[in-house]
């Protein structure tokens, strides 16, 4: 046996939602900007934009750029150490072999290529299951699966898709324009992901308050078969 305490994860829960609220809103900027400079390009060519226009596009562009990167790091750290929390606390209520994967998999899942496209959404599934009444009591084999973390799930994998298209069109030199419209298309799923998270957050954070029994307000015991 080993002995851990329950950790709150509404104060980081809270921190995460702002932060992926304001990669949000940094990914419309981006929109703005892009689409700016496709239009600026466009206008100059046709000889209605100056090279001031143009300087100004750029400073723009890259006023939003550097935060932009900046707010989704950390959002993403965030997310991950409040999903990481979320599943030790998971392990308060749930014996470890209730769940498909191993605790460090909860950060080591996004960062590992092909097993990155489905582990992170089965380790909250299994978060989710473990706070859920409705779930508790039944076998892991007897368990539903959660529609609403398939649908944030698929949103987020719709992002990622869509937003590594833009990156290489970038990359590869394409035109402004063209860039501009991938650009919107990813800003759109970016808000649509980034709602369907606070959500998923809020809800699970609810979830995990809700069914923490008083005694959880200091250390308990957690068995681990074979300690």
């Amino acid at each position: 046996m080993i002995t851990e305490p329950f950790r709150p994860v509404r104060g980081i829960g809270v921190a995460a939602s702002v932060l992926i609220g304001l990669d949000a809103v940094f990914s419309v900027l981006d929109g703005i900007a892009s689409q700016r400079s496709a239009d600026v390009v466009q206008a100059y060519t046709e000889g209605n934009a100056t090279m001031d226009d143009a300087r100004a596009a750029d400073a723009f562009s890259v006023m939003v750029n550097l935060p932009g990167l900046l707010v989704t790091i950390a959002a993403g750290v965030v997310f991950i150490v409040w999903i990481y929390r979320s599943r030790q606390n998971a392990e308060r209520v749930t014996y470890p072999v209730d769940h498909r994967h191993s605790r460090g998999w909860a950060i080591g899942s996004w960062f590992t290529p092909v097993v990155n496209l489905w582990y992170p959404a089965q380790i909250v599934q299994d978060v989710w299951r473990a706070f859920d009444p409705a779930q508790q009591d039944r076998p892991l084999e007897a368990r539903d699966k959660h529609g609403f973390i398939a649908v944030w799930w698929a949103a987020y994998l719709a992002m990622s898709y869509v937003g590594g298209a833009m990156g290489r069109l970038a990359l590869a030199d394409a035109e402004l324009s063209v860039v501009a419209t991938w650009t919107w298309v990813t800003t759109a799923f970016t808000v649509i992901a980034a709602v369907l998270a606070v959500v998923l957050i809020k809800r699970l954070t609810e979830l995990q308050d809700q069914t923490r029994p008083q005694e959880f307000s200091g250390p308990v015991q957690v068995h681990v078969p074979g300690a």
